[in-house]
Parts: C-alpha cells; structure tokens; sequence
C-alpha cells in the first residue's frame, strides 16, 4: 500500500489558504477585489490565531475571571465601565496580566 502523507490540521490549512491568496491571488487583483482579498486573508489569519489560542485563552480566562470574581468577560467589561475604585482597577490589570501574555504569544509579540 502506498504511504499517505500526514493530514494537515487547521493551522496548516489556514496558513496554505492565506499564503495562496497573498501569494498567488492578491497580484492579479486591483481596486475592490484586491481590498476584498486582503480583508478575507486578515480575517483568515484572525481564525487562525484564535483556533491556535483557544484552549489555553479559555483555561486562562476562567482562573481570570474566577479571580476577579465575575463569570466571563462580558461582567467583567460591564463593571469597568461603570467605573472603578482605584484598588478595584489595579486588581484588574493584575490579573489580566497572564491574558495579556497569552494574547501577545498568540500574535508573535511575546519578546515585548
């Protein structure tokens, strides 16, 4: 039986989509359609990135979140901009220090 190479997973996938449409499609294209090309390949590289991120961003936002005492980042967004107590605000961005890492890592800005 002949030997079949790997299946790709989802970041390979995504990464050969991008790069054909960067690579081989956005030359082609001028006005409108080299705009539309480029907005489709962003938001491909967004998926990408949060397909990557997601079980990690999850387990982080929940120790986060549990800390904070609120249950998900909608209450969390609602409390700040209600406004804050100075104490209230400096346990917020402490505790969102360990997101804030997640999310660089996942750009490819960690060493910032």
């Amino acid at each position: 039986m002949p030997s079949h190479a790997a299946v790709p997973d989802h970041n390979e996938l995504l990464t050969a989509v991008v790069e054909t449409l960067r690579t081989e499609l956005l030359p082609q294209v001028s006005g409108r359609s080299r705009y539309l090309l480029k907005a489709c390949a962003a938001a491909l590289e967004v998926v990408q990135r949060d397909l990557t991120a997601g079980t990690e961003r999850r387990q982080v936002d929940g120790a986060v979140f549990a800390e904070l005492g609120v249950p998900d980042e909608r209450a969390l967004v609602a409390e700040i901009r209600a406004g804050l107590a100075p104490d209230r605000f400096a346990a917020i961005l402490a505790a969102l220090g360990p997101r804030t890492e997640v999310e660089l890592r996942v750009l490819g800005r960690a060493d910032r």
